[in-house]
């Protein structure tokens, strides 16, 4: 059960990131007019409402997650299903390209992520 509330956690988390994405990726800088600008832009935009939710949902799995594990096992290992699910869906739907640094980077990362959340 623990292992779905994380998985839970993350997929939302990684929705929620990909919406900002959808929402506000096209922009040059969402603060170029000011804070408040910026906020308006973000409460009338249905992606970045949807990404908020998102996020809400995310937070409801991981503190459901931690009545039943540890912190510093469970938050590592939901971040990098989230880093994981956040690359495929970089490659796939918006075009980034990875190439031999960025796939040697992430590797030493989920490398530290499972020493810490498995091993530690």
């Amino acid at each position: 059960m623990t292992l779905f509330l994380l998985a839970g956690s993350a997929v939302f988390n990684a929705s929620a990131n990909t919406m900002m994405k959808l929402a506000f990726g096209h922009q040059k800088d969402l603060l170029d007019n000011g804070a408040v600008n910026a906020v308006l832009k973000i409460i009338t935009n249905p992606w970045a409402v949807a990404g908020v939710g998102c996020f809400g949902i995310s937070f409801i799995f991981l503190s459901a997650a931690l009545t039943r594990t540890d912190l510093s096992i469970a938050y590592p290992f939901m971040a990098g299903l989230v880093f994981l699910l956040v690359l495929g869906v970089s490659v796939l739907f918006f075009s980034e390209q990875v190439n031999l640094w960025r796939i040697a980077g992430m590797a030493v990362i989920l490398c530290g992520i499972w020493m810490i959340s498995v091993k530690g």
